[in-house]
C-alpha cells in the first residue's frame, strides 16, 4: 500500500477505489510531468530502501488536486513548489486509495503553470519479483527492476502511465562492494565512507515502466561490434556463459537497424542476466533484463533449441527499442501491439541470421486459436484498467497478432509493410500513439486498406471459417465465424486475405484474394486436382474442404506442400473436429499418416497432437490401446532415426529425438530406454557431458522411475549449479516426484525460499502426469492456497484456479468453482478465469461424448 506520514503541511485520509473518480485507475489529466529526477539509497543487504524524487511538471488547468501514482510507500516532505511568483505553494492534503492513485488535494486553486513536486520516501523491497526486488543468488544478495506493466510507482512516485515520456535523471547511493547500472551511461561517482554515488546521464523520453537498475556483485564482458557501447552482465560466477549472447547481440542490432533505416536511439545497451525474473526479458532503454536461463548458453555444449531460444527473444527485445520504447503505446489497450509486433520482428530477424534454426517453422496461430475460438475469449485491443486486465489474454495477443501482422505482411508485400513501418518510426520517433498510426503508415505505404483487416482481426475475437468449394476452375469462398461444435456464439464477418495453392500435375499456382464479403467467387488459372487454403500457412483463419477435396489434398501432402504448410495442416485437421467436421477416428488417421513424415518437426507436431487428443478421450477401458498406437508411432521414428544421436545428424532429428524417448519411457514404459536415462541422467549429475537435447527428458524420466535418493540427488545439485539452464531442467525434473511421500515433500520444497517466486511453475507443470498424481497435486493447492498466493508474482495469482480445475473432469471443475467462486470479490481476476475453465472443460467433455465411439473404432483396429 501506499502510505503518507504526517510531515509539515501533509494531513493524510483514506478511500477504497468505490468511492474515487469514474477512471479510478487512471491519472487526471490536469498536470503532466516534463522531467524527473530519483535519487535511491540502495543496500542489497537490508529489507528496505529510501530515496527522494523530484518532478518538473506542468499544470494545465486549474485544479485543487493533483495526482500520482504510488504504491507501499512511506512518504515524507511533500512540498509543491511554484516556479514562478504568479502562482503560490500549496498546503496538501493526501489521499491515499487502493488503486494505485495517489490525490494530492490542496485548499486553494493551483493555478495553470510550472511547478516542482518533491518527496522523500522509504518502502520495502519487493520479494515476488516486481516493482524493484531483491533476489539471492550464490548466497549473495541482487537488486533488480521489473516495472512493466505498472510496477515502477512501487519503487518511486511517478506518473506512472505510458503515454507520459519524459527525461529521468537516476542517482543511486550504494556500499561501494556493489557494481551498480541504470539506463544510461555513468556521469560521475563519489566515494565517502564505503559507500559510492553513482550519478546517471538523464535518459532521452521514455515511460516510466521502462526505467531500470540493478544492484549487486555482478560480473561483466564487453559486447563489441555496435555502433553503441554495451555489455552482458552475471550475477558471479557465470560470466563465462555470457559469450554467445555478447557475440549474438551485434548481429541481431544491426539488422534490426538495417530494418527500421534508424540507428539504436539510446546512448548504450546493457544485457542483465537475472536469476530470478517473472516474464522472459524486459525491454527497459540502454538496459535489458532476461531470465538468466535465456541469456546464458554455454556455447560448446548447448542445443539449437537453446542459441535459437536466446537469439530470438534477443531479437525480440531489441525490436522493442524501437517499437515500444522510441513509439511507445498511448496506453495499454494498444499493448498487444508491442508484443505482437516484436515477436514478429523477432521471428523474421532470427530466420535471416540463422535459417538453420528453421524459425518460420514455429507458427504462432498453432499455440493460441483454439482458445480464440471461445466465446470466453476477449479481443486482443480491449478497455484495460487494471494489470489484470493487461495479464487476461496477454498470450493470446502475442501470438495472434504476429500471425496477423503475417497475413497482413503477405498480402501488402514485404517491401510495402517494409516502407511504411520506416516511415512510421520516423515520425512518430520519441511519441506516443495508437494502433491507427500504425495501419495509416502501411496503407499509405502499400496503396492498401490495411485498417479494414486489422480491425476486423483485433477488435473481435475468433476468426473466420472459409469454406471453400470448387467446381472446374471456380472457386467460391464463403465465411462464417468459426466455432465449437455445440457452440452458440453471435455472428461476425471479417476483411481477410485468402491465398490459395493448388495444383495440377506439376502444375502449381497461388492466389490472393482479400474476402470482404460473406462469399466470393473466382476463376483460378486452371481446374486443379487439389486446393491448399491456406498458403505458405500465413492465413489467421480455417478453412473447410468438401470430402473429395480434402482426400485429394491428403493424398497430394507430402509432395506438394512445404514443411511450414503440412504443419498448418495439422493443426486446421484438429480443428475440424472442435468444429465436428471430421470425426475422431478420422483425425487419428490423418495424424498417423504424418507420423512418418519426411522432415522430423512434422512428425514431433503429429505426436504431439495425438498425445493432446488422448488426453481428451483416455479411459480405463483404453488407455492400452491409447499407449500401443502412439509408442508404435514412436518406435517407427526410432527406428528411423536412432535412439541415439548420430555423427553429423540435423538438429531437426535431434529435437525430436526427445519426444521419441519420452513416449517409449511414459507410454510404452520401455526398460531400455528408463535405464538409459537413469544412465544418463546420473552422468549428468556428475558433470560429465550428455546429450544437451535429451537431457531434460532423461532427468524426467530418471527422477519419475527413480526413489528419494535420485530425488534428493537432483535437489542437491540444483541448490548449487551456476548453469541456469540446468538449474531450469532440474527444476522441470522435480515435478515428476513419483510417490506420494516423495511428491508431497517437492510440492513443500517449492514453497521455502529455495524456489524462486517465478519458478514454481517449472515444478508445477509436471504435476499433471497420471491421475493420481494430478488429484495430490489439487489436494495440495487447496490445503496451501494462501502461501501459493503470496508466494507468486502478483500478475500470476489470476491463474491459480487452473492448477485444479483444467482437462476433461466436470467433478475437477465443480470442485474448483466451490473453492474459488467466494475468493473472486477479493481477487476479481478469479472470476475471469473461472469462466474460461467452464468453456474449455465443458467443451472437452461434449467432444468426449461426442467421439469416443469413433476414437476406440479406429483404436480396436490397428
Amino acid at each position: 500500500m501506499y502510505r503518507i506520514v504526517t510531515a509539515g503541511l501533509v494531513t493524510l485520509s483514506f478511500v477504497g477505489s468505490t468511492d474515487a473518480l469514474a477512471n479510478e485507475y487512471v491519472l487526471s489529466k490536469v498536470a503532466k510531468p516534463i522531467s524527473q529526477s530519483i535519487k535511491l539509497n540502495l543496500d542489497p543487504v537490508k529489507d528496505q530502501f529510501s530515496g527522494s524524487t523530484e518532478i518538473q511538471i506542468e499544470v494545465l488547468e486549474a485544479t485543487k488536486q493533483l495526482q500520482l501514482n504510488g504504491l507501499e510507500y512511506t512518504a515524507t516532505n511533500i512540498i509543491l513548489d511554484a516556479t514562478s511568483d504568479k502562482n503560490k505553494d500549496c498546503q496538501l492534503d493526501v489521499t491515499m486509495q487502493d488503486t494505485g492513485v495517489v490525490l494530492f488535494n490542496c485548499p486553494h486553486t493551483i493555478e495553470p503553470g510550472a511547478y516542482s513536486f518533491s518527496m522523500d520516501f522509504t518502502a520495502p523491497y519487493n520479494r515476488q519479483s516486481v516493482g524493484l526486488y531483491k533476489t539471492i543468488d550464490g548466497g549473495l544478495p541482487y537488486l533488480f527492476t521489473q516495472f512493466e506493466m505498472s510496477d515502477a510507482r512501487r519503487s518511486f512516485p511517478s506518473f506512472d502511465e505510458p503515454e507520459y515520456k519524459i527525461p529521468f535523471q537516476v542517482t543511486i547511493t550504494a556500499p561501494s562492494i556493489e557494481k551498480v547500472y541504470s539506463n544510461t551511461p555513468e556521469l560521475s561517482v563519489d566515494t565517502q565512507d564505503g559507500m559510492t554515488t553513482h550519478v546517471f546521464a538523464q535518459t532521452k523520453p521514455i515511460s516510466s515502466y521502462l526505467v531500470a537498475y540493478a544492484v549487486g556483485q555482478f560480473e561483466e564482458i564487453e559486447v563489441t561490434g555496435m555502433k553503441v557501447p554495451g555489455r552482458v552482465i552475471t550475477t558471479k560466477g557465470k560470466i563465462e556463459l555470457a559469450k554467445y549472447a555478447a557475440e549474438q547481440m551485434p548481429l541481431v542490432l544491426s539488422a534490426l537497424e538495417d530494418y527500421f533505416g534508424v540507428d539504436y536511439p539510446y546512448q548504450k545497451l546493457d544485457s542483465v542476466a537475472v536469476p530470478e525474473f517473472p516474464f522472459g526479458a524486459m525491454e527497459n532503454a540502454g538496459l535489458v533484463t532476461y531470465r538468466e536461463d535465456i541469456l546464458l548458453v554455454d556455447e560448446k555444449n548447448a542445443s539449437q533449441n537453446s542459441k535459437k531460444t536466446t537469439v530470438s527473444i534477443i531479437a525480440h527485445e531489441l525490436a522493442h527499442q524501437w517499437y515500444g520504447n522510441l513509439v511507445t503505446m498511448q496506453w495499454w489497450n494498444d499493448l498487444w501491439l508491442n508484443e505482437a509486433f516484436a515477436s514478429w520482428m523477432a521471428a523474421k530477424i532470427t530466420e535471416q541470421i540463422h535459417p538453420e534454426f528453421e524459425s518460420n517453422l514455429a507458427l504462432s496461430k498453432n499455440y493460441v486459436m483454439a482458445l480464440d475460438a471461445r466465446v470466453s475469449t476477449k479481443p486482443i485491443r480491449k478497455p484495460i484498467k487494471t494489470e489484470a486486465d493487461i495479464m487476461d489474454g496477454l498470450g493470446l495477443a502475442y501470438s495472434k497478432g504476429e500471425a496477423v501482422l503475417d497475413m497482413v505482411e503477405n498480402y501488402i508485400g514485404e517491401a510495402e509493410f517494409n516502407k511504411g513501418i520506416r516511415q512510421y518510426v520516423k515520425d512518430h520517433a520519441f511519441k506516443n500513439t495508437e494502433a491507427d498510426d500504425l495501419w495509416n503508415a502501411l496503407s499509405k505505404a502499400s496503396g492498401k486498406d490495411v485498417g479494414s483487416i486489422l480491425s476486423t482481426f483485433i477488435e473481435q475475437s475468433s476468426y473466420p471459417l472459409i469454406d471453400v468449394s470448387l467446381a472446374g476452375d471456380k472457386l467460391t469462398l464463403a465465411q462464417t465465424r468459426f466455432v465449437n461444435a455445440g457452440t452458440k456464439a453471435d455472428k461476425q464477418s471479417w476483411t481477410v486475405p485468402v491465398s490459395v495453392k493448388y495444383g495440377k500435375g506439376d502444375k502449381v499456382e497461388t492466389q490472393t484474394i482479400l474476402l470482404n464479403s460473406q462469399s466470393q467467387t473466382i476463376k483460378l488459372a486452371f481446374s486443379p486436382d487439389w486446393i491448399y487454403p491456406d498458403s505458405d500457412a500465413m492465413g489467421y483463419y480455417r478453412w473447410l474442404l468438401d470430402e473429395t477435396q480434402m482426400a485429394n489434398l491428403l493424398a497430394n501432402a507430402k509432395t506438394q506442400l512445404t514443411a511450414r504448410e503440412r504443419k498448418a495442416l495439422i493443426s486446421a485437421a484438429d480443428a475440424l473436429l472442435d468444429a465436428g467436421f471430421i470425426s475422431g477416428g478420422e483425425l487419428l488417421k490423418i495424424l498417423g499418416a504424418f507420423i512418418d513424415d519426411q522432415h522430423p518437426q512434422i512428425v514431433s507436431t503429429a505426436l504431439g497432437y495425438l498425445q493432446s487428443q488422448k488426453r481428451t478421450f483416455i479411459d480405463d477401458s483404453n488407455q492400452d490401446l491409447w499407449a500401443k498406437f502412439i509408442a508404435s508411432g514412436a518406435q517407427s521414428a526410432i527406428n528411423k532415426y536412432g535412439a541415439t544421436a548420430k555423427a553429423d545428424e540435423k538438429a531437426s532429428i535431434s529435437k525430436l529425438r526427445p519426444t521419441l524417448i519420452s513416449l517409449l519411457a511414459f507410454e510404452a514404459k520401455d526398460k531400455a530406454t528408463i535405464a538409459t536415462a537413469k544412465e544418463q541422467a546420473n552422468l549428468y549429475l556428475e558433470g560429465k557431458e550428455v546429450d544437451q537435447y535429451l537431457i531434460g527428458t532423461y532427468l524426467e524420466i530418471a527422477v519419475y522411475y527413480g526413489d528419494e535418493a535420485v530425488l534428493n540427488k537432483v535437489k542437491a545439485e540444483f541448490e548449487v549449479t551456476k548453469n541456469p539452464q540446468k538449474r531450469t531442467r532440474l527444476m522441470y525434473a522435480l515435478g515428476y516426484a513419483p510417490t506420494e511421500k516423495l511428491q508431497n515433500s517437492v510440492l513443500a520444497y517449492s514453497l521455502t525460499d529455495k524456489v524462486n517466486a517465478p519458478d514454481l511453475r517449472y515444478i508445477i507443470s509436471g504435476q499433471s502426469y497420471t491421475d493420481a498424481r494430478k488429484q495430490r497435486f489439487r489436494d495440495w493447492v487447496y490445503t496451501n492456497y494462501d502461501a501459493i498466493k503470496t508466494k507468486l508474482p502478483p500478475f500470476a495469482v489470476a491463474m491459480i484456479p487452473s492448477y485444479t480445475g483444467s482437462g476433461c473432469d466436470i467433478e475437477a471443475l465443480n470442485t474448483t468453482n466451490a473453492f474459488f467462486k467466494p475468493k473472486a470479490e477479493q481477487t476479481p481476476e478469479f472470476s475471469r478465469t473461472l469462466a474460461k475453465l467452464d468453456e474449455s472443460v465443458n467443451n472437452c467433455v461434449s467432444l468426449k461424448q461426442r467421439e469416443l465411439a469413433s476414437v476406440e473404432k479406429y483404436l480396436s483396429q490397428l
